[in-house]
């Protein structure tokens, strides 16, 4: 049973690859400042970083803040993590950024909800306010580091020299190792949460094992939601591109701190439409956006039904 759950685990980790990591380096791709690949690598080893660093402070979260999954039989918990995992490649392949936070969120909850668990509904609420209110952090902090970082670079941008174009160049790198730190120590609970409450595997080794997942997953399955953010909610110049991801991992790591595993998706596509509206309403495609939102409503419903249907079919 436990070598279920580490390949659930690691199925969990591959999603994250697949989708979340996209959001990462979707902005430097798109606004054609690194390659694809060579960004997977760099973020790759960034997300292993904050995973050691600061990856403990959502591993409660998950583990036991929802419901306790040590009380759960690990042959159904491994199948909740199996049913987070498929709804999240789907919406990969779709080209939509979801999140394994709402989809794992999404499938504990049901999980509960068909084992008769009591859910833990202050850290349910504590989940939801963040998830609403955090796109709308993120989009107000990328709007107003626009212009503060346009006026800082205005000089050099003007004068489109080679030290601009180098340092810009730097940033948007620099802000794509820093995005993907921040999943790295937000997301990895989604993964050493569950394997450390239920004792599978210690924590350094399951910190090993997700981040290679992470990187399989993003060199494999994540091209059609990196190029979706990066090209389809708003055109990305350079600077909007380094804006845009650094704002980003700082509300993520807003919410690490608070212990909140959240949506990178979510805090994405939020700094994204605020570089868009630098350029006014029509700088934001607004029909692309609605379904993404769409998408995540759907998302942790999707994982908790289908983890309510599996549980009474097979058990």
């Amino acid at each position: 049973m436990e070598h279920y759950l580490i390949l659930a685990s690691v199925a969990i980790a591959f999603s994250i690859g697949a989708n979340d990591m996209a959001n990462a380096i979707g902005a430097s791709v798109g606004s054609n400042v690194i390659r694809y690949r060579r960004a997977v690598i760099y973020a790759g080893i960034a997300v292993a970083i904050g995973a050691i660093s600061g990856g403990g402070a959502t591993i409660e979260t998950v583990g036991k803040g929802i419901i306790d999954t040590s009380s759960v039989d690990l042959m159904i918990l491994g199948s909740a993590l199996f049913c987070a995992s498929f709804v999240v490649l789907v919406a990969s392949y779709l080209g939509f950024p979801v999140s394994v936070t709402q989809s794992l969120v999404g499938a504990l909850a049901g999980t509960g909800i068909a084992l008769g668990i009591a859910l833990n509904e202050s850290v349910l609420t504590n989940i939801a306010i963040v998830w609403t209110l955090l796109p709308l952090i993120s989009l107000s902090l990328s709007f107003s580091s626009y212009f503060v970082f346009k006026a800082f670079f205005g000089r050099l941008q003007a004068q489109r020299n080679r030290a601009y174009e180098r340092l810009i160049r730097f940033l948007v790198v620099f802000s794509t190792l820093f995005a993907a730190f921040s999943l790295g120590t937000n997301n990895i609970g989604n993964i050493v949460g569950v394997l450390e409450a239920n004792s599978v595997l210690r924590q350094e080794y399951a910190v090993v094992l997700a981040t290679l997942g992470i990187v399989l997953g993003s060199l494999t399955f994540s091209k059609n939601v990196t190029c979706s953010l990066g090209k389809k909610i708003t055109p990305l110049d350079p600077l909007r591109a380094f804006v845009s991801q650094f704002s980003m991992a700082i509300s993520m790591l807003l919410c690490t701190f608070i212990g909140i595993p959240v949506s990178m998706s979510q805090a994405t596509v939020g700094s994204i439409m605020g570089c868009g509206l630098t350029r006014g309403r029509a700088g934001v495609n607004k029909q692309y956006v609605l379904k993404v939102v769409g998408s995540w409503v759907i998302t942790p419903l999707a994982s908790g039904a289908l983890m309510y249907v599996i549980y009474w079919a097979l058990w």
